[in-house]
């Protein structure tokens, strides 16, 4: 009976250890104690703009996109820096499958063609410049949400090529959607392109 007692507790040791090590940080995944790093917003573009954004509706308004943005939260910096940094993101998977990996899809647009954007989807008239994330390894069971880190979308990278002489004006909106979904059954599903 010793024997068996210590060999379940050898196991069970074994097997939270093996857990534990299989599993990759994610700071989203305790947000009452984030890391003081996380808060700190990388300098962005100077000069006269704002930017907000949103999940991607058109991919939540799509039954054939597995896994969704259900939610995104970003911080911008103090005026000298401008800067803007995303956080902790919330994923939607709608399959019945279980997700592995998730890479991002960007979408940069001017505030003012919102509207038009609504009415007929993107356009290469509307689209200013799209970014695509590699793919960031978790795990998402079927049905089901997981919160991660967005911080990988650089707000200062999707508008290089719009600054002049380093300087970015304007009023921007930025779409965070999903660009590609890695389940467990080996396949992936892929967004269609823009236009």
């Amino acid at each position: 009976m010793k024997f068996i007692s210590s060999l379940f507790w050898l196991t069970l040791i074994l097997w939270a250890g093996a857990n534990a090590h299989a599993q990759t940080t994610n700071p989203c995944d305790h947000p009452k104690n984030l890391p003081a790093s996380f808060f700190d917003v990388p300098v962005g573009p100077q000069g006269n703009w704002t930017a907000t954004f949103s999940p991607d509706l058109q991919q939540d308004n799509d039954p054939l996109v597995p896994v969704v943005v259900a939610g995104a939260g970003a911080m911008q910096g103090p005026a000298d820096r401008r800067g803007m940094r995303f956080g902790c993101g919330l994923l939607k998977n709608r399959s019945q499958k279980t997700v592995t990996a998730i890479a991002l899809r960007c979408i940069l647009v001017r505030n003012q063609d919102r509207p038009a954007i609504i009415q007929k989807g993107y356009t290469s008239e509307t689209v200013l410049a799209e970014a695509h994330t590699p793919p960031i390894a978790l795990t998402i069971s079927k049905e089901n949400f997981r919160r991660t880190d967005f911080s990988i979308i650089s707000f200062a990278s999707l508008t290089q090529g719009l600054a002049k002489d380093g300087l970015l004006s304007g009023d921007y909106f930025l779409y965070v959607g999903v660009h590609e979904v890695h389940f467990a059954d080996g396949s992936v599903w892929k967004a269609n392109p823009l236009f």
